[in-house]
């Protein structure tokens, strides 16, 4: 929990050099980040995310065989804790003042990652079946976001 947080609070802080959370920064009226600003900020999101996500991961698949594949149980108790790590990370990277230029492929990208997001959670057999994100890796690798795409 900390260190989601954490992200949120470095998140607005680059964006608006200011002290506060996430919920000053959607009423301040702040300045846009640069495209290199913005790529570093939302790339650090996605890393500590992931290490989170990689910890969820190894609690809700520790009995599935290496080569084995994970039981609808096993993949809905992952959604489940997975879930609120990935919602911080969007609303932490809508919460980032990307610049004009990245707009359209920022919103984009986070409208995509709430559905896939929200479709996952609503069937976790989509985990399964494959990447449940894979529309999201896409629109993160057309912004050049390594941590966040492929």
């Amino acid at each position: 929990m900390a260190a989601r947080t954490i992200a949120v609070v470095t998140a607005v802080v680059l964006a608006c050099g200011l002290a506060f959370g996430a919920v000053a920064a959607a009423t301040v009226d702040c300045q846009p980040l640069s495209a290199h600003q913005w790529r570093k900020t939302t790339n650090n999101i996605c890393a500590q995310s992931d290490t989170l996500l990689e910890e969820v991961s190894a609690a809700a698949f520790a009995d599935v065989p290496q080569d084995g594949q994970p039981s609808i149980e096993q993949m809905a108790a992952y959604a489940t804790a997975a879930e609120p790590i990935l919602q911080q990370r969007i609303d932490s990277i809508d919460a980032l003042k990307e610049p004009k230029k990245l707009r359209a492929k920022v919103n984009k990208m986070l409208k995509t990652a709430q559905r896939e997001l929200d479709a996952f959670v609503a069937d976790p057999n989509r985990g399964i079946e494959g990447n449940p994100f894979t529309d999201t890796i896409l629109a993160a690798d057309k912004l050049k976001l390594k941590a966040c795409g492929s």
